[in-house]
């Protein structure tokens, strides 16, 4: 066997690989790290996913492949939006530019296979190569992923809550109810397709009758992979694949929808190329998420799920991973096998809380049944790496992680900071923005803030109602990011670094790219709120009292990856994910 195999494990954090190392908890990692290599990698500026795995497929800076944050703002409109997928007459395209390492190696008639692969949706077709997308693929309603929860209990959740709340009231043990798909256009505008839901019940068990299919669940159960096919009109339908979990049945009624996720074979949603590799993976390992983020962060966030249900589908998700590489790596005797890990990235964004004693969310009583829920992931990818060294012995292995963790215990509300400092402007007679900008005064507003990282400038002739000469630009930038550099916590500096993205990335253009990206101390998030253009006149900074309590969205020098090659030539000049593009292509041609 000869040939690459790279392992991606999003949110590998070198501290932590490091300490459990030196307890001898990974002892593949350690031994890989003997044989070869290992070392921190410098990440890239902002270390956000979508962004660094652009990076790290293309070898170019942000300037260059186009994707600078989870959000990017239409400067039309002011309106933020994904950057995760973007859609062209009607049609998904992929938002990556440039080309990745899989596409130079299949100019080189090299045949690579991609597992999960972030920022892959919809995959671009390369020859003789497969591809399955992974973080950007949305729910079958375009969505990143919007849960269903079935309940007798009434105004229990927050108003804020991310999926269908749906309340429920049983007649004689029996719910009828629906099941919402994807988006329809009709005569009386938007609408959702719909499937009818009836549920029978009694202490221990429920039977769900979806059309002709039934399935018993006992409570506490997840049921399997189902298959829903949605009438859209026009004579199409649309096919998706969700599970539901049987919470309780008494004294309330809980019944948890995962989202209706894309099926394989779906040409509205292409997740996979060639066209049939989905569906032959599902034959191959069974039926398997599709979500580009596939644990349900929102529903634990919510309420919805509890951390023991949560960690039960993150462990579902992540063995169906290990069986697609297993699968693969079962065939693979040359060229390019790429597989990327990222529940890690969800496991510590939701229980980072249970590992920092400061955290406004940490809860000793819970840290005692799931403080070792981290650690847990850490050494199953060290099983799935031992595995992977005994299977392919004569291959070259490179593993590596996009970005480290940190905490996240207070979120700046960065967009009513601007406002505080007169950058930001609402309308007369209003005090707040509940989203996208609704209320601000264009005429007065020299700044604002979009995603997690990103400063823009209402520049004339580039925003639509600019009101900043771009001759004014480079001075603007130099007082926004000192004033920035003052913003404290008490005695604590909440900003890092405060970066000019020419400077950064070299020029940009200039329609797309930030001007500023914010570097935030340890501890500092940008807020949910701002990031979508919501803010008001209240404080600036608040504890974050979300189960979402670690991060990475933060100076890049706080969270540097991890890297590991089991041939030292092969790593030996990695410093950063800019580099890894090349050191694969160097391991292809080897």
């Amino acid at each position: 066997m000869t040939g690459c195999i790279f392992l991606g494990v999003d949110g590998m954090d070198p501290v932590v690989t490091e300490r459990m190392m030196g307890e001898g908890s990974l002892p593949n990692f350690e031994r890989l790290a003997q044989m070869g290599s290992y070392g921190r990698l410098a990440t890239v500026a902002p270390p956000q996913s979508p962004v660094v795995w652009a990076t790290i497929a293309t070898g170019k800076a942000p300037s260059a492949h186009g994707i600078f944050d989870f959000i990017h703002r239409d400067p039309a409109t002011y309106k933020p939006f994904l950057s995760l997928h973007r859609q062209h007459s009607g049609k998904y395209v992929n938002p990556v530019q440039g080309e990745t390492f899989w596409e130079q190696a299949a100019r080189r008639g090299e045949q690579g296979t991609l597992l999960k692969w972030p920022m892959g949706f919809p995959p671009r077709p390369f020859q003789e190569g497969k591809l399955l997308a992974g973080l950007g693929v949305p729910d079958v309603r375009g969505m990143l992923g919007s849960y269903a929860w079935y309940t007798t209990e009434k105004g229990t959740l927050a108003p804020d809550s991310k999926g269908r709340i749906v309340e429920v009231a049983p007649r004689g043990g029996k719910i009828q109810t629906d099941i919402a798909g994807p988006f329809t256009a009709s005569l009386i505008g938007r609408k959702a397709a719909t499937l009818p839901l009836f549920i029978e019940f009694d202490e221990r068990e429920a039977t769900l009758k979806i059309g002709r299919k039934a399935v018993t669940l006992q409570v506490g159960s997840w049921s399997p992979w189902i298959e829903l096919s949605f009438d859209v009109g026009f004579f199409r339908k649309v096919t998706g694949v969700c599970r539901f979990l049987l919470q309780q049945t008494a004294p309330e009624f809980r019944l948890y929808l995962t989202p209706v996720q894309v099926d394989y074979a779906s040409a509205e949603f292409p997740i996979a190329t060639p066209a049939g590799y989905a569906t032959e993976l599902s034959q191959a390992i069974g039926p398997y998420a599709t979500l580009g983020i596939s644990e349900d962060t929102n529903a634990l966030n919510d309420g919805v799920l509890s951390d023991r249900e949560f960690v039960e589908l993150c462990d579902a998700v992540m063995a169906e991973r290990e069986a697609m590489l297993m699968h693969e790596l079962a065939r693979f005797r040359n060229g390019l096998l790429g597989c990327v890990f990222d529940t890690t990235d969800r496991i510590q964004h939701m229980f980072w809380r249970l590992q920092d004693g400061s955290h406004p969310m940490y809860d000793a009583h819970a840290a005692e049944s799931f403080g070792d829920v981290i650690p847990r992931y850490y050494r199953w990818m060290d099983r799935i790496l031992g595995e992977v060294m005994e299977r392919a012995p004569g291959g070259q292995l490179l593993v590596c992680s996009d970005h480290g963790f940190t905490t996240f215990r207070r979120s700046v509300h960065v967009n009513a900071w601007l406002m505080e400092k007169g950058y930001l402007t609402l309308k007369d007679g209003v005090d707040s923005c509940s989203g996208l900008f609704e209320g601000v005064d264009w005429s007065a507003t020299s700044a604002y803030a979009v995603g997690f990282t990103s400063i823009y400038f209402n520049v004339k002739g580039r925003e639509s109602q600019g009101i900043v000469d771009p001759a004014d630009l480079p001075a603007l930038q130099r007082r926004l990011a000192a004033d920035l550099l003052t913003l404290s916590d008490g005695d604590v500096n909440c900003v890092k670094g405060c970066y000019d993205t020419g400077a950064l990335y070299g020029r940009i253009d200039a329609a797309d790219g930030p001007d500023l990206v914010i570097g935030f101390a340890d501890g500092y998030r940008t807020s949910w709120q701002s990031a979508i253009g919501a803010f008001g006149a209240g404080p600036v900074l608040e504890n974050n009292l979300k189960k979402w309590s670690g991060d990475h969205c933060c100076d890049a020098s706080l969270v540097p990856g991890v890297i590991f090659g089991s041939r030292r030539e092969s790593v030996a000049d990695v410093a950063t994910v800019l580099d890894v593009a090349r050191a694969i292509g160097g391991i292809c041609q080897t």
